[in-house]
């Protein structure tokens, strides 16, 4: 497509006008379709679709191109809370989660701390070395930590899922191979006392308990 072309369909873009919802003199909800009744906009111009609070924040926003979630670099879909702090943000490019640099979802506390953050790429949980789920305690100490490649839990160095008490000692492991819980010799799932001390512990080897 020629730059001209381009520029007039932008241009076309700017001049569509969108479906109000509101209720008593308050907008709730506005959206931008195409012809075929998908939500659509150019992400460059904003979100194809926004919902409001009653206070008249934004709720929720989100880009789609005609239906499908897209955006480059930036969160293609945004949640907040009442008070205008976002709750949780996603990155998605053609309807698939995915973000190269850095988390594709990160959901906060409403005082501005993650609580929750995934790493996706190409639509597949994924994260080489690092974990790729991690919830956190309010005050910013894991809560738990999953490692994930292509897809499946997965870790060979150590335990694919830690889940931590919150003074920070380990509750709970469990080690996972290619999407199955495996442990060669020592157990695949080790539940601990708050003290440090084993309280239960299983045997699997590839995906089978022993």
């Amino acid at each position: 497509m020629s730059l001209l072309k381009q520029r007039k369909k932008a241009f076309a873009e700017l001049l569509k006008s969108p479906i109000i919802t509101s209720k008593d003199g308050l907008t709730l909800k506005i959206e931008y379709r195409n012809e075929y009744g998908e939500w659509h906009r150019n992400p460059e111009i904003g979100p194809a679709c926004i919902k409001y609070y009653e206070n008249g924040n934004i709720h929720f926003e989100s880009y789609l191109i005609n239906g499908k979630i897209h955006r480059l670099d930036d969160p293609a879909c945004i949640k907040y809370y009442e008070n205008g702090n976002i709750r949780y943000e996603e990155y998605w490019v053609n309807d698939k989660k995915h973000r190269l640099e850095g988390s594709a979802i990160i959901e906060y506390y409403e005082n501005g701390n993650i609580y929750y953050e995934e790493y996706w790429v190409n639509g597949k949980k994924h994260r080489l070395e690092d974990p790729a789920d991690i919830e956190y305690y309010e005050n910013g100490n894991i809560r738990y930590e999953e490692y994930w490649v292509n897809g499946k839990k997965h870790r060979l160095d150590g335990p694919a899922y830690i889940e931590y008490y919150g003074n920070g000692n380990v509750y709970y492991e469990e080690y996972w191979v290619n999407g199955e819980k495996h442990r060669l010799v020592c157990p695949a799932i080790v539940d601990y006392y708050e003290n440090g001390n084993i309280c239960y512990e299983e045997y699997w080897v590839n995906g089978a308990q022993k």
